[in-house]
């Protein structure tokens, strides 16, 4: 975008007045848009994976698995809670740095960082679902073909995980470069 164009546009840019109390409203986490969605999400995947905690050892005969089978499961889990805590956190954090570009380069590093461990965050979880289930189960060829389509969808929402992440790291980097 041309300095130019941006400028015309902001002085040409007649905004509605708003009062102090309505701008501080804006700021506060509770009315945020985007941390509104985020929490919501938190709030849900938290309870879910709380609710399985709580339930996998007696709905899905923990008692029965190895030691280290659950504790892989329970470590899995927990640390895509923190992880989540973690993606708030940084969501609630903003954006700083002298200027646009600037902020967005830093705000585009953590997000790579944040996105990363994310999928492999997702990885981790479904390995440990996948290897508490299977821990003890005598495989036939049925079992293995069943094995092979719980293995196919899960590659398949990894790759769409992914490519949301990359989508929205590609839209960061095109706000950079309409900043020159």
């Amino acid at each position: 975008m041309e300095l130019d164009t941006l400028q015309a546009a902001w002085q040409n840019n007649d905004p509605k007045p708003r009062t102090n109390s309505e701008l501080r409203s804006m700021m506060h986490e509770r009315t945020h848009p985007v941390l509104k969605r985020i929490r919501r999400q938190l709030i849900i995947e938290s309870i879910a994976f709380t609710f399985f905690l709580l339930a996998y050892y007696n709905l899905f005969d923990g008692d029965q698995k190895p030691f280290y089978v659950n504790g892989l499961l329970v470590a899995a889990m927990l640390f895509v809670l923190v992880h989540n805590l973690a993606g708030y956190k940084l969501a609630k954090a903003g954006i700083t740095g002298n200027d646009i570009k600037e902020a967005l380069s830093k705000q585009l590093s953590k997000l790579k960082l944040y996105a990363l461990v994310s999928v492999l965050s997702r990885v981790l979880v479904a390995g440990c679902l996948l290897f508490f289930f299977t821990s003890i189960i005598t495989f036939t060829a049925e079992k293995y073909w069943l094995l092979v389509a719980i293995l196919l969808i899960f590659v398949i929402q990894v790759v769409f995980l992914s490519r949301i992440w990359l989508n929205r790291m590609r839209q960061i980097k095109k706000a950079m470069e309409g900043f020159g």
